[in-house]
């Protein structure tokens, strides 16, 4: 890798990882260094997600035990494909899906490979002052949670926070934090902005679960709704 980003591994993701944790409600992390080729294809980054998650089965389920039966995925830039790959793994060849996977700043996303029910909700951040090298934006296929971070040049920045969902579309939430951005930091925003980016993954999660939470209601007055035509009819 070039010499821009952090050691591999538990340096990766900086001194600070209490915020993801209170988020998370889980401090019995795993850390992946994928060896992911300067030059790859998302797909090739994929397989070996795949191959991965094969080769380290037991692992890995080991720390879903004691995660209380929960298997949740925080990746960066390339390594989101290598985490599809994971997913598609334990969906695929175990019946295991992902509760939640946590997407930052993904690279080519169009291009990922997903199996769609292999992960039960993916959030997607990404910067609008991102270095040039690592724009890309083509859109995950699949995803549930939108957070979008922009400096606004007055000395705040803002996280546009949205469901991926066409009932849901219209809802929209922004969290404002004072500080500023510069190219070179955007990147790798769960090293420089712990908090402002947990906080915002934060609502995006309560958003999604009210909507959730919302849908459900709206389900059941339906189907009591048709129950009540069909004994009124009989």
């Amino acid at each position: 890798m070039f010499k821009i980003t952090p050691k591999p591994g538990r340096a990766y993701w900086g001194k600070n990882l209490s915020a993801a944790g209170y988020v998370l409600k889980d401090w019995n992390w795993i850390f992946i260094d994928p060896e992911i080729k300067a030059i790859s294809s998302p797909l090739a980054r994929f397989k070996e997600g795949y191959l991965f998650a094969q080769e380290n089965e037991g692992i890995i389920q080991n720390n879903i035990l004691v995660c209380g039966n929960m298997l949740q995925i925080v990746a960066h830039g390339q390594g989101v494909a290598f985490a599809e790959g994971v997913s598609a793994y334990f969906y695929e060849e175990k019946g295991i899906v992902t509760d939640l996977a946590i997407y930052l700043q993904g690279t080519n996303m169009g291009s990922i490979p997903q199996s769609r029910r292999a992960v039960e909700c993916r959030v997607v951040c990404s910067s609008d002052n991102d270095l040039p090298i690592y724009k890309r934006k083509t859109a995950l296929r699949y995803k549930d949670i939108v957070i979008v971070e922009n400096d606004l040049g007055n000395g705040f920045c803002r996280y546009s926070i949205s469901l991926d969902d066409k009932e849901a579309s219209q809802k929209m939430s922004h969290l404002y934090f004072r500080f500023s951005l510069k190219d070179k930091s955007a990147h790798f925003m769960h090293i420089n902005r712990s908090f402002p980016l947990w906080s915002a993954v934060e609502h995006g999660l309560s958003m999604y679960i009210e909507n959730e939470v919302d849908s459900y209601s709206d389900n059941v007055v339906d189907v009591r709704n048709v129950m009540l035509e069909k004994h009124i009819m009989n």
